[in-house]
């Protein structure tokens, strides 16, 4: 009695499962990459939302949203908890660095106001 038997397939199915495991383990660090970078400052990459953004950083976006019509206007700011350290026009936008009193932390933010709004967390020195 003769007995064919499909060489290669056990093989290639070994193949198929260590190759979904390895994209899944790939996506998987590139999530935690890509959420850590987004973590590091939630506002300047515009996701002010959980699990990025703590509650510090939520309160931080609500008083950059006050805090920008003054600076579109060029207007002072009459805001206890916000305090313009430098103020610098270039390249048709206007620059402040503020200091910002938020949830019992000092951060400090440099806002950048043209056709888009920018910022950046900066050293409060």
């Amino acid at each position: 009695m003769l007995v064919l038997t499909e060489r290669g397939s056990d093989r290639e199915g070994k193949r198929g499962r260590t190759a979904a495991l390895l994209v899944v383990l790939g996506g998987l660090i590139g999530s935690w990459g890509v959420g850590s970078v987004l973590a590091s400052d939630p506002i300047g990459y515009g996701v002010p939302i959980w699990p990025f953004a703590d509650t510090a950083d939520r309160a931080e976006n609500a008083l950059l949203s006050q805090v920008v019509p003054a600076v579109r206007g060029n207007l002072p700011l009459n805001d206890e908890n916000v305090q313009v350290l430098r103020r610098t026009t270039a390249y048709g936008s206007a620059f402040w660095t503020l200091k910002l009193k938020v949830a019992g932390e000092v951060r400090c933010r440099e806002v950048a106001v043209g056709p888009d709004v920018t910022s950046r967390r900066v050293p409060c020195s």
